[in-house]
């Protein structure tokens, strides 16, 4: 059995879709060895550099001080030294992300009394791996196909390149080195023992005389050559939404502000579209489900978000029946990946459509548009988002809309897409297609938004009256298949033989956030979730205490999701449950009190009797797109 280390403390830049992991100090990987496990320079889910490792005079650095903005890293470097050893170099390193790569400025400044020659060493190299080869979800893949070179050009600047011919496709890629001073290239021979052949590395140095009290300069650049996403992202877009500044917020709101601007991005197959990344580490792309709830809970704070995720949603939008990606005209996209492995099909999820919820998010995320443009351009799409709801999505037919589980890429395909995380309170498992609770509020309030739109946008009345009637058909429906009279609360799903399963799951919050529950109902789903076996004082669990699969620490089955927890809340205030919203969301805040107010993608589920403070997951994605949004709505309902 191969033991698993805990992960060690990794610090995080991010900007644009571009993501640097390494050590506090701006470093990637070790000198004798390239990154080991998830460390690297990430643009378009590659991984551009495994090693960045800076020496000066043969010595390494310590991390002096250090201070982070979104995209940008400035850094005090002291040479190492004993206790009473002086260094007269030293050194401040900026590094700054954008859509394409990595910018490094060194200023390198003499102390002394005395001119020092400098000897700078860059010791840089990839392997250009996809992210899915570096997760640590157990996958393994045919890399067999794949080499990596490297050309020193006559300006003096290092051509990384890489190739992989898979099943007929072939995938290419490169990272380009340039320096504002030409450095003396040494090419690194291969550790094939250490690095499976594909790493290319090369050492780079400079011979730089330094006069007292002088500051010598160095810029060196990492940039993608094949980079899809080369659209800068406007500075604070997100703050800007509204004319607001950081005059009079939170901390938690400040830093949830400052989480968004760092994931917004080009949208990757139209890079005029920014659009707010899913989450890190392995997130960083355009997702239905994560980009259209963000921008919902944001919509005080960035409403301009809206309208280029429901652009970028529309232009991903199913056009054709295509199994292996679970594509359907009208359905809308759950990711959408241009890494290696998606685009030779060795992962479904170049465009990967299996999500339930994406498309009935999408017509509930429409009723919060006011530009009257967007609007009428988002018809079309409205009308084929209705049809696939109807058609392939299973109302017309089955009553709810629902998923049948997928194999070979998501068993479950609502936001809780874990293969354990629909089942019943014993542990049995559902049956044939499900339908899931959430799923069948988001699609009410979806088609009663597109009726108002219908009504009094496009001019179809009769369309309006029929979606009208569709949805007051389904809040019928839902209350009698799925409200169990036993315990006052809906069941998680019902199942293709018509079964409940009758898990007590935090996705009846979200009945509550989409307004299709009766106000008694509401009011009896709220008491429930405030209750010791739900609430923990942090938050919401996403399964109740004493159920089969109910634990703590798992990814779905009793952790606290932040988005999870504030969808409910919403829900609560928007029912005249103004009391229970504002224990939810200052639990919230306390808990984002002990995450530095990054809130991350989830944490453990123990109460506050438990443990005196929240308990981190340890693989807990941060920051996260929803996350921040949740940050933002625990403030609203202070």
């Amino acid at each position: 059995m191969t033991a698993i280390a805990p992960p060690s403390a990794v610090s995080v830049l991010v900007a644009h879709g571009a993501m640097m992991r390494g050590a506090a100090d701006g470093s990637v990987g070790r000198t004798d060895a390239p990154a080991q496990g998830t460390e690297g320079l990430y643009v378009a889910d590659t991984r551009l550099l495994s090693r960045w490792i800076l020496e000066i005079n043969d010595s390494t650095f310590w991390d002096v001080g250090s201070v982070r903005e979104p995209g940008r890293r400035n850094t005090a470097l002291s040479p190492a030294a004993r206790r009473n050893q002086t260094h007269d170099l030293f050194v401040f390193r900026t590094q700054e992300l954008d859509a394409a790569g990595l910018t490094e400025t060194l200023r390198i400044r003499n102390l002394g009394l005395e001119t020092i020659s400098a000897r700078l060493v860059l010791r840089a190299g990839t392997d250009f791996a996809d992210q899915f080869t570096v997760r640590t979800d157990g996958r393994v893949f045919d890399l067999s196909g794949a080499a990596s070179s490297l050309d020193v050009l006559d300006d003096g600047s290092q051509a990384f390149h890489y190739t992989h011919t898979f099943r007929g496709r072939t995938y290419e890629a490169g990272v380009r080195l340039s320096a504002s001073i030409p450095p003396v290239v040494r090419r690194e021979p291969a550790n094939r023992e250490s690095d499976d052949g594909r790493f290319v590395g090369a050492v780079l140095s400079w011979e730089l005389p330094v006069r007292p009290g002088e500051t010598q300069a160095l810029t060196i650049s990492a940039v993608s050559t094949s980079a899809q996403a080369q659209q800068p992202v406007p500075a604070a877009v997100v703050r800007s939404g509204n004319g607001s500044t950081d005059d009079g917020l939170t901390a938690l709101a400040r830093q949830s502000l400052k989480d968004l601007d760092s994931l917004l991005m080009p949208c990757p197959v139209k890079p005029e579209l920014i659009i707010p990344a899913a989450g890190l580490p392995w997130f960083l792309t355009l997702f239905g489900r994560d980009s259209l709830l963000t921008c919902m809970l944001t919509r005080k704070e960035s409403p301009q978000l809206l309208g280029d995720v429901l652009r970028a949603l529309a232009a991903t939008q199913g056009t054709v029946d295509d199994p292996a990606r679970v594509e359907q005209p009208g359905k809308i996209v759950h990711e959408v990946r241009i890494s290696e492995l998606a685009q030779l099909g060795a992962v479904p999820y170049g465009r990967y459509y299996g999500t339930v919820d994406s498309t009935p998010l999408f017509l509930m995320a429409l009723g919060h548009v006011e530009d009257a443009t967007l609007i009428k351009d988002m018809e079309q799409p409205a009308r084929a988002a209705v049809g696939w709801i109807l058609g392939d999505g299973g109302l017309r037919d089955t009553g709810f809309l629902r998923y049948t589980p997928d194999p070979a890429g998501l068993l479950h395909q609502g936001w809780k897409d874990s293969f354990d995380a629909v089942a019943g309170a014993d542990g049995s498992q559902p049956e044939g297609a499900i339908a899931l609770a959430e799923v069948q509020g988001y699609a009410w309030r979806g088609l009663r938004e597109c009726a108002r739109l219908a009504e009094e946008h496009w001019g179809d009345q009769a369309w309006a009256d029929t979606l009208y009637g569709l949805a007051d058909g389904l809040k019928t429906r839902f209350r009698d298949a799925f409200w169990m009279a036993d315990r006052n609360f809906p069941a998680l799903a019902v199942d293709g033989a018509g079964r409940q399963v009758e898990a007590l799951a935090s996705n009846a919050g979200h009945l509550l956030w989409a307004g299709i529950l009766d106000p008694a109902d509401a009011r009896a789903v709220a008491t429930r979730l405030l209750q010791d076996d739900f609430f923990t004082g942090w938050g919401i669990r996403t399964l109740a205490e004493g159920q089969h699969y109910y634990h703590p620490m798992s990814y779905h089955n009793g952790s606290v999701w932040p988005h999870d927890t504030m969808l409910a809340a919403e829900g609560m205030a928007a029912y005249g449950l103004t009391d229970q919203a504002r224990t939810v969301a200052e639990a919230i805040r306390d808990a984002a009190a002990h995450f530095g107010n990054t809130l991350p993608e989830l944490f453990g589920g123990f109460s506050r009797t438990d443990f005196p403070v929240p308990v981190r997951y340890h693989h807990a994605g941060s920051p996260q797109a929803w996350a921040a949004a949740a940050g933002l709505t625990a403030g609203r309902l202070s």
